[in-house]
């Protein structure tokens, strides 16, 4: 078990965008991220998510603070980067990203990123298919947002070297599937030489360690969008 010192403290990394807008991620909990118009009312927004972060590991039997524990906030960086971040864009590289991504880590994150599928689609498959289609006041279905899921998966995925899909299955939660399958394979069989891999595409610089994160912020943020989109025509909880 953990450390109670080690699961308090969380070292937290600051994004501020071209747009001025703020994205706080949690260097030592991959994933965990929050935006806001400013440092501050990102810390805030930050802390929030937290809280349903460790709720959600809690779930799953994992260790998390006690509850009356005070966590602790540190950003240990501050970057400015060109993503409109209050659109939901994130580009920031930090130093925490740079370290080598080994076997274990790889593993317990390919793990979380199960658990929080398997969160969503026992949801999703509760409610009849025809809802995934149905208009939502944000404009979005939940079924155009679970292919966004697929796609940005599969994308971030290419940022280690993975080709495309060879075949692209007809069936959304197919290709999340296949999505899915990609993300674990290539993932738990990066060869030593390259668990800290630096590389720059399109202008912006990737490792393992970056790209396992952006997959699980995507899961997690992506993943809570199609159940809102659920709950906006269903009128119920999903």
């Amino acid at each position: 078990m953990e450390p109670v010192d080690d699961l308090t403290r969380v070292r937290v990394g600051l994004e501020e965008g071209a747009d001025g807008a703020v994205m706080a991620h949690a260097l030592n909990l991959p994933g965990c991220a929050a935006v806001g118009g400013s440092p501050e009312a990102a810390v805030a927004a930050f802390e929030r998510v937290l809280g349903e972060w460790f709720r959600f590991l809690a779930a799953l039997g994992e260790p998390v603070p006690p509850r009356d524990a005070e966590i602790e906030l540190s950003v240990d960086e501050w970057l400015a980067t060109d993503a409109r971040v209050a659109a939901g864009e994130t580009t920031a590289l930090f130093a925490e990203d740079l370290r080598a991504l080994p076997q274990d880590e790889a593993e317990r994150g390919v793990h979380r990123l199960g658990d929080l599928r398997a969160r969503l689609l026992a949801r999703i498959r509760r409610r009849p298919e025809a809802l995934l289609d149905a208009e939502t006041p944000g404009g979005m279905s939940a079924r155009q947002v679970l292919e966004e899921l697929a796609r940005a998966q599969w994308w971030t995925l290419s940022r280690l070297g993975a080709s495309a899909m060879a075949e692209v299955p007809e069936k959304t939660l197919a290709r999340l599937d296949t999505a899915m399958v990609l993300v674990v394979d290539r993932l738990t069989t990066l060869p030593d030489e390259a668990r800290a891999h630096r590389i720059e595409l399109d202008g912006e610089e990737w490792t393992p360690r970056k790209v396992l994160r952006r997959l699980l912020w995507l899961e997690w943020t992506l993943g809570a969008a199609a159940l809102s989109a659920l709950i906006a025509v269903d009128g119920a909880a999903v």
